[in-house]
């Protein structure tokens, strides 16, 4: 097989390499794939081998690399398995996971003569990837690339960008999160504040031990996860604009937007709206916004998707689980023209989110279930998922603020570019203002969306920039 990697633009020609280094656990020693320790995977951690999560700091203050360097080396020896390998090769879900190899992460440091840092993208765009040492699903599939590595680029006249990537294998968005902010306190001899992370895969909901594939079968075909043909799936990914390399079923790097709601348009939202927080005005505003502009005939399905954590409660995962524990939930089996006010939204969409967060464990459970009998099964229209006719909306202001606390020494980022994920709706917190000096999080929230591109060119339209932003149509 030809390597993923030569599918990739490669490095940028104005780069000049000044260290390649590879991080390793402290007190343990590289061991062959064959002798290494397993550390095992959820069948959901191994539906998410295809993808890559990344996400991109910008620091007006030049990094220390040495600083970055001893920090990573401590954080793995609590993240044993970031300096591991995937094994996939053995038969069956509960023989695949990652080998304690520690082969270690590879950390590189490069020089750009040209790049001012005031000039650095505002938003991710095709241009931000080169910021990346991104290791496509391909080789990381065949155990020929790490589940994380970083990259710092230097920049002329001073400052510095610390891009990452992790496989989505190992942990969800916010156990990537926990684990920069591990590293970011190893860098300055502190300790997480939560504690060390936790890898134990038999913490989450499960389905009963003695139950074969035909039973799981029959139960997720009784729960509405029916079997999706995986070439029809793929063949619809693709007629939307999703692309197999080097991201896998993710609109194309740039395709993106973003979206500032200032906080006295989100104040506006939760008037008209009667919501109790700003989640669910968001989420009454994100479908409503998008029913009037993606162009859909009045019928047409457009179903409203939260994602729910397992994590905390009486009942959910530790908040330091470092594994996959975020899954995407109906919240509104709706059709455009069914609401036509925030209210009337919220109204419908309520009853779906106390459901999704009641039965948060027995939907990881048929995740769960799903992916050990080989069933492309969710709760969720996953054709229409893939077509981008849905509204799946996934708030994680609160997770990817703490981006701009990962300070390595010198301070924490002015800008944290937060991954670009398959969300369609991506909810961030506002960027830090230079010239107030408000923090992030001070003025509002960013909405990210990542519809097919024929529908984001109307959506770049100044209309319906200002419709989704909160300054108009708000009713």
């Amino acid at each position: 097989m030809v390597p993923a990697r030569n599918f990739l633009d490669g490095a940028n020609a104005r780069e000049v390499e000044l260290d390649r280094v590879v991080a390793r656990a402290p007190d343990a020693d590289r061991t062959p794939a064959s002798a290494a320790a397993l550390q095992p995977l959820s069948g959901y951690d191994v539906g998410e081998v295809p993808f890559v999560m990344q996400a991109v700091c910008y620091y007006e203050k030049t990094l220390d690399v040495g600083t970055l360097e001893r920090g990573l080396r401590a954080a793995l020896g609590k993240y044993p398995m970031l300096a591991g390998r995937l094994d996939l090769e053995t038969k069956g879900w509960w023989n695949k996971g990652v080998r304690l190899t520690n082969d270690g992460v590879p950390l590189r440091v490069v020089r750009d003569d040209d790049q001012k840092f005031e000039d650095l993208p505002r938003d991710y765009a095709d241009a931000t990837r080169r910021f990346l040492d991104f290791a496509p699903w391909i080789d990381l599939m065949l155990g020929d690339a790490p589940v994380f590595t970083a990259k710092v680029t230097q920049c002329a006249g001073g400052g510095s960008v610390l891009g990452v990537c992790m496989s989505h294998a190992v942990s969800d968005g916010q156990g990537f999160i926990e684990f920069l902010v591990t590293w970011a306190k190893a860098a300055n001899n502190e300790a997480h504040p939560w504690g060390d992370p936790v890898f134990d895969r038999s913490l989450v909901a499960q389905p009963e031990a003695d139950m074969s594939v035909e039973d799981m079968r029959a139960m997720l075909s009784e729960e509405g996860f029916d079997n999706i043909n995986s070439g029809a799936m793929l063949a619809n990914a693709l007629f939307a604009g999703r692309t197999l390399v080097p991201d896998f079923l993710r609109f194309p790097a740039g395709n993106r937007m973003m979206v500032s709601i200032k906080e006295e348009n989100m104040r506006a939202l939760r008037e008209a709206s009667g919501a109790t927080n700003d989640n669910e005005a968001l989420s009454a505003h994100s479908w409503l916004a998008l029913a009037d502009l993606c162009d859909l005939p009045k019928g047409a399905p457009l179903e409203h998707v939260t994602v729910v954590s397992g994590r905390g409660g009486r009942t959910g995962l530790p908040d330091m689980y470092f594994g996959n524990a975020a899954i995407g939930v109906v919240t509104g089996r709706v059709s455009v023209g069914d609401y036509s006010t925030l209210a009337q939204v919220r109204d419908g969409l309520r009853p779906g989110f106390t459901k999704a967060m009641m039965r948060r464990n027995k939907y990881l459970m048929l995740t769960e279930a799903a992916f050990r009998a080989g069933v492309n099964g969710f709760d969720f229209d996953i054709m229409a998922f893939m077509q981008g006719q849905m509204v799946w909306c996934n708030n994680l202001v609160e997770i990817y603020k703490k981006l701009y606390d990962l300070d390595f020494g010198t301070g924490g980022p002015t800008l944290a570019l937060p991954p670009e994920l398959n969300d369609i709706v991506q909810i961030q917190c506002s960027r830090p203002d230079r010239a107030t000096g408000a923090p992030a999080g001070a003025n509002g929230v960013e909405m990210f969306i990542n519809l097919p591109p024929a529908v984001m060119r109307k959506l770049r339209e100044p209309d319906s920039v200002a419709r989704l932003a909160g300054q108009t149509g708000v009713r």
